[in-house]
């Protein structure tokens, strides 16, 4: 018999990535799932997850959902809400020092680490759960930090497309973007086009059709002045099992930390180098 780690509680439902992330905690044998979840306004009471009900909690009455977290003795927080609510509801953990994970996208990061570390909360803070693309991102980060100047003769072209109801751009790209440009990629808002049209996904990105509620594709293409030179990479996820997956790989690196003397704001990486 497996021993709890560790008893989550979801902020986000009845989001899908939410939803996701509380299907797999469910089959899981080291993680708990509150039956309880913070949601927004005029949303229903309640949510079935596998066999299990979920009340829904809303914003409205926070106060009524952090009892619930004091009572039921939850250990972490999992915040997929929306980017709007991002601000609100870090406010809330870090003034009550309540150990969460975040990965909406959208959200003021550097505030919110800022938040993390003045009030000693442990929290683990990324736009992006999939541990291999947080692998392939570190491998950018390390090229434009050694090899700064290695696409100073070529221009970067942007293409992403996620499911219709994602309501900022990706996170990933926008760092990967940032990565490219400090390797000498030339590369400015019109270089990025965004897709959020199913029929544009089908035909264009062939994305099936069981997987246009969810999915994230990514292409950056680089090209020199004359094209004679073009370098193209990409990542293509389709469904958020991925995301799911490294969700509750966090919970696993941050559970063990939740006391120690020293906390700070965490990332991926930090779960990468503890797998």
């Amino acid at each position: 018999m497996s021993v709890k780690i560790a008893k989550i509680a979801m902020a986000g439902l009845p989001g899908k990535m939410s939803a996701s992330i509380a299907e797999l905690a469910l089959e899981s044998n080291d993680i708990e799932l509150a039956p309880f979840a913070l949601t927004g306004p005029g949303v229903a009471l309640e949510q079935d997850i596998g066999n299990k009900k979920i009340t829904l909690i809303s914003i409205e009455n926070k106060e009524t959902f952090f009892k619930e977290i004091e009572n039921a003795k939850v250990d972490i927080i999992i915040d997929f809400s929306h980017p709007n609510a991002v601000s609100g509801n870090v406010t809330e953990y870090t003034q009550r020092k309540l150990p969460f994970i975040l990965g909406t996208t959208g959200g003021d990061y550097k505030k919110v680490e800022t938040q993390v570390i003045e009030s000693e909360t442990p929290a683990i803070i990324a736009p992006n759960m999939a541990l291999p693309i947080v692998a392939l991102t570190a491998m950018f980060e390390m090229c434009s930090a050694e090899f700064p100047g290695v696409f100073s003769k070529y221009d970067l072209s942007v293409g992403e497309t996620h499911q219709k109801g994602k309501a900022d751009t990706s996170g990933t790209a926008k760092a990967l973007i940032a990565l490219l440009q400090k390797s000498g990629a030339k590369f400015s808002e019109n270089d990025l086009s965004l897709c959020r049209d199913p029929e544009i996904q089908k035909k264009k990105w062939g994305i099936p059709e069981e997987h246009l509620t969810g999915h994230a594709f990514h292409t950056y293409d680089l090209f020199n002045s004359d094209k004679s030179a073009h370098f193209s990479f990409s990542h293509n996820v389709l469904g958020r099992k991925i995301y799911s997956e490294g969700t509750l790989d966090a919970v696993r690196f941050l559970a063990p930390r939740i006391d120690d003397k020293v906390t700070r704001s965490y990332n991926m990486i930090d779960v990468l180098r503890n797998l």
